[in-house]
């Protein structure tokens, strides 16, 4: 089995210009991203946020973006590149805050399912959640156990990453500090109430929210081209 992958969760919070230094950015990386083997997993734009356990009294971002490359050692390649060094500060003066989660992808091969329809129409979360000790058995237990509900409202996990370390190279940091982030989906926002008010829902999430110290989290869609 191959090795996970390092990925980057990055919440960016924009100036007025913002959007378009980070297109301007991802045109002239290509050969940099390329070189260094960094793939884009998703890019999402954030239009809400909301909690499981917790109070979510994180600024919410505009842009949610993971990255991945192929371990930590090439992404201090990446990052000490003389074209990455040269093409950031541009990047970076289009930034309010970044806040960075960095760690491996986790495998959820066992619980992935594919979406139905184009990205486009779905709906999506970006968890990041805080465990209290031995918690993370529980939220496990429950995405495997929640298959058929997943299933019934188009519900769908689409990866996990482990956090090893939160940086701001932009702004101040506010406390972020997750244990892990999930990236989950419906395949349409309209099956969110029937989805949370589901009798196997209610009964299933204890599994997942008496191991939680807390799960704040964006929801946001694919941005259209």
């Amino acid at each position: 089995m191959p090795s996970p992958r390092f990925s980057l969760t990055m919440l960016m919070a924009l100036q007025p210009d913002g959007a378009a230094a980070l297109a301007a950015f991802r045109q002239a990386a290509g050969p940099l991203l390329a070189r260094h083997d960094v793939r884009i997993e998703r890019v999402l734009r954030i239009h809400g946020k909301g909690q499981i356990v917790g109070s979510n009294d994180f600024e919410q971002p505009d842009l949610i973006q993971q990255i991945s490359l192929p371990s930590p050692e090439a992404f201090k390649a990446y990052v000490a590149d003389p074209e990455y060094l040269a093409l950031a500060p541009a990047r970076d003066a289009g930034l309010r805050r970044l806040s960075v989660c960095a760690g491996p992808a986790l495998d959820v091969s066992a619980i992935a399912t594919p979406g139905q329809g184009e990205p486009a129409t779905r709906l999506y979360g970006v968890g990041l959640v805080r465990f209290k000790p031995g918690g993370e058995a529980g939220l496990d237990d429950f995405n495997r156990q929640a298959q058929p509900l997943f299933a019934r409202h188009g519900m769908h996990v689409e990866s996990m990453q482990q956090v090893m370390q939160v940086m701001t190279p932009v702004g101040t940091n506010d406390g972020l500090a997750p244990q892990r982030v999930v990236v989950f989906f419906l395949d349409a926002a309209a099956s969110l109430p029937a989805y949370a008010s589901d009798p196997e829902y209610r009964q299933l999430a204890p599994l997942r929210d008496d191991g939680l110290e807390r799960y704040d989290f964006f929801l946001g869609t694919v941005p259209q081209a």
